[in-house]
């Protein structure tokens, strides 16, 4: 396998590819792989009809389980190889429990297989975050309702190429706030964000920005398909001060882009108590669950 560099017009190639395989779990949307590809120092093949992004890690190798179509274990191992020309320990992550199966089937014994639940995707009906129904969802309707009786002239607007620069600056000032400018996995992300904005026409993503006083953003989100019936939500930033900024953001987002698709994924939690919790005060529909499976030596 010849790996790359991730480049945003690999999109051509491998999204297709990446949504042959059917999977649910947000790694799989190419924006993803693009995005946090400077972080992780992920590059990309492909292998047949297959898809495979591999990121870098301290004597391992991780490895995206490929996606596409034909044969996987041709494709897997052709990944044992290359971590083997590499010298290091390949894992494998985002197996759903029917690839954990197949893997266990064809290299019995081979694997050392773990199921994480900080790895967990959250997913959710998207009329439900549009409607926010029932009783459930009365503290969430409590907060819009806040927002907007205290933002009278609160707008809600598409991120367009001329409104960049000033999602920019609001992420810049974001990430200054005090609880977050010192925190390294804050500062990673921003740099993922700003890599997705660089070339957000090109990587076909959609989103939007909240403003109030006359056009101060206070919010903003943006995501991507994944096949034709989820919209993964990449980002979503808000200032805490403006009560009910985060509510109203995840609302609109999921009445401007998402009545089309019958699932939002939310991505997973990465075991933050604080962002489990918010994120299970959305009801999730389901949870996709994730395997990663390390090679025994």
């Amino acid at each position: 396998m010849n790996f790359n560099e991730v480049q945003a017009e690999d999109a051509r190639w491998a999204r297709p590819l990446l949504e042959a395989g059917g999977y649910r779990s947000c790694e799989f949307a190419f924006v993803n792989i693009y995005m946090w590809s400077a972080v992780y120092h992920t590059k990309i093949a492909r292998f047949e009809d297959f898809v495979i992004a591999r990121s870098e890690g301290h004597h391992r190798l991780h490895y995206l389980y490929p996606a596409g179509t034909g044969d996987v274990n041709r494709a897997i191992d052709a990944i044992l190889q290359d971590a083997e020309d590499d010298g290091r320990t390949p894992i494998l992550f985002s197996l759903t429990e029917a690839g954990v199966q197949a893997l266990e089937a064809q290299y019995p014994g081979r694997f050392h297989i773990e199921k994480p639940r900080g790895d967990a995707d959250y997913i959710y009906n998207s009329s439900d975050l549009a409607n926010l129904p029932g009783k459930r969802f009365q503290k969430k309707r409590n907060h819009c309702s806040r927002f907007e009786r205290e933002h009278p002239d609160w707008a809600f607007h598409e991120i367009t190429p001329d409104a960049m620069e000033a999602v920019s600056a609001f992420n810049n000032r974001w990430c200054a706030l005090y609880d977050n400018r010192d925190d390294a996995g804050i500062a990673e992300e921003h740099r993922a964000i700003e890599l997705a904005c660089s070339h957000y026409d090109e990587l076909h993503l959609r989103g939007g920005y909240l403003t109030v006083n006359g056009g101060e953003v206070v919010a903003f989100s943006f995501g991507s398909p994944l096949g034709k019936d989820m919209f993964v939500t990449h980002v979503e930033k808000a200032l805490y001060d403006y009560t009910g900024a985060y509510a109203m953001i995840n609302r609109e987002m999921a009445r401007r882009f998402c009545s089309g698709y019958a699932y939002i994924n939310r991505e997973n939690d990465v075991d933050e108590e604080g962002l489990r919790a918010a994120k299970l005060s959305y009801h999730p529909a389901m949870l996709e669950e994730k395997y990663t499976a390390e090679l025994i030596k």
